[in-house]
């Protein structure tokens, strides 16, 4: 028969048939994953000591909080939360703070924030800002975000996520680690919040450069700043864990030079480009 004695510092084992103790080092809280230091709403205590586990319950809020700023999106941003009345919005529309459109001319008394510069044919679309919002990172680590990535410029000019990529891009770090993102995160003007605006996916750029004439008409109009082909822009659409899709608008400029969608091909992504957030109605 084996007798088992408990002690402070281990275990002791006994046993009547051997003859001999042996002693089992209790295991640290910090080699089981036991890291914090201070307990934590539905985290898990160490047996051996005063360390908690708070990883799981921090991953799980952190997927509950993205899932929730996707739904915000659609309910109240991209996808039939604009507040006046967008029917007549086309490409090259001047938009306006009440959320309505006018071409060819500035309707007076009201504000413009942006131009259209992309429609979907289903009464949603895309606004672009008026100017350039500075230069900036598109990350400083270079790390694969699993926005389905995408290898050729004629993949990348099909994605029009830009909110949606937003969100999931600011929710993998802080201003520090994804400049760009929140950059546009963060833009607002009258008529509109931080958040509202994002930067745009690859395809918004692509629809950019097949409409340049008539979209920089627009800004022409409301004092905005052109669309030029001198700088590159940053989308929000990735292209693998070191680069992602930049665009400087000129023809036949992308990954493999035989296609032209505008882009000057998957730029790294701790290089400095502008930054012009797009609003999604």
């Amino acid at each position: 028969m084996k007798k088992i004695l408990l002690a402070s510092a281990g275990v002791m084992v006994i046993s009547a048939g051997t003859g001999y103790a042996a002693c089992i080092p209790t295991p640290s809280c910090s080699s089981l994953g036991y890291e914090s230091s201070s307990s934590c709403e539905g985290g898990i205590k160490c047996p051996f000591g005063n360390a908690w586990n708070c990883t799981v319950i921090n991953k799980v809020n952190e997927i509950t909080n993205k899932v929730t700023e996707l739904e915000k999106v659609i309910e109240e941003g991209s996808f039939g939360g604009g507040k006046g009345d967008t029917s007549n919005c086309k490409i090259g529309s001047i938009f306006y703070s009440d959320w309505t459109c006018s071409s060819g001319s500035l309707t007076s008394g009201k504000t413009p924030i942006g131009v259209v510069v992309y429609v979907d044919g289903q009464g949603h679309g895309q606004v672009m800002a008026l100017k350039p919002i500075g230069s900036y990172k598109w990350s400083s680590e270079l790390v694969d975000l699993s926005l389905n990535s995408l290898s050729t410029d004629q993949v990348a000019s099909t994605d029009y996520q830009s909110c949606t990529n937003t969100i999931i891009i600011t929710a993998a770090g802080d201003k520090s680690k994804y400049p760009a993102a929140w950059a546009a995160k963060e833009y607002s003007t009258e008529g509109t919040k931080a958040g509202d605006w994002c930067l745009p996916a690859g395809g918004i750029m692509t629809s950019i450069f097949g409409n340049m004439s008539v979209i920089n008409a627009g800004f022409i109009l409301t004092g905005g700043t052109q669309i030029g082909t001198s700088s590159y822009y940053w989308s929000s659409s990735e292209h693998g864990s070191n680069n992602a899709w930049s665009s400087n608008f000129i023809s036949g400029y992308g990954l493999n030079n035989s296609h032209d969608y505008g882009y000057y091909g998957g730029s790294g992504k701790d290089n400095s480009n502008e930054v012009r957030p797009v609003l999604e109605f």
